[in-house]
C-alpha cells in the first residue's frame, strides 16, 4: 500500500486514528485538544530555534557548585560532579 500520509500512514490509518480520537475526545472537546497539540508544537519549535539562550543557565548552574562537599567537607573544583574524596554526588546550588 502507497503511504500518502504523514509518518507514513495511510488513508485507512488516519481514518482509524481520528475515529479513536473522536471516542477519547469527544467532538465538543476536539477543538480544545488540537489547540493544546498547535501550542505544543510552537513551543517545540521556538525552544528548537534558541538553543544558545536555553544552554547558558545551565553553565551557570555549573559555576555555582558549592566548594565543600556536604558529606565530607573536602575542597571540591567547580565543575566537579562528585567528590574524590567519598565520591558522593555534588549537588548545584539552586538560585
Amino acid at each position: 500500500m502507497l503511504a500518502v500520509g504523514p509518518f507514513g500512514l495511510g488513508f485507512p490509518e488516519m481514518i482509524l486514528i481520528l475515529a479513536v480520537v473522536f471516542i477519547i475526545f469527544g467532538v465538543g472537546r476536539l477543538p480544545e485538544v488540537g489547540g493544546a497539540v498547535g501550542r505544543s508544537i510552537r513551543e517545540f519549535r521556538k525552544a528548537s530555534k534558541e538553543p544558545d539562550e536555553l544552554e547558558s543557565p545551565a553553565e551557570d548552574a555549573v559555576s555555582s557548585a558549592p566548594s565543600q562537599c556536604s558529606k565530607c567537607n573536602a575542597e571540591l573544583a567547580p565543575s566537579v560532579k562528585f567528590c574524590a574524596e567519598c565520591g558522593a554526588p555534588v549537588e548545584a546550588a539552586v538560585n
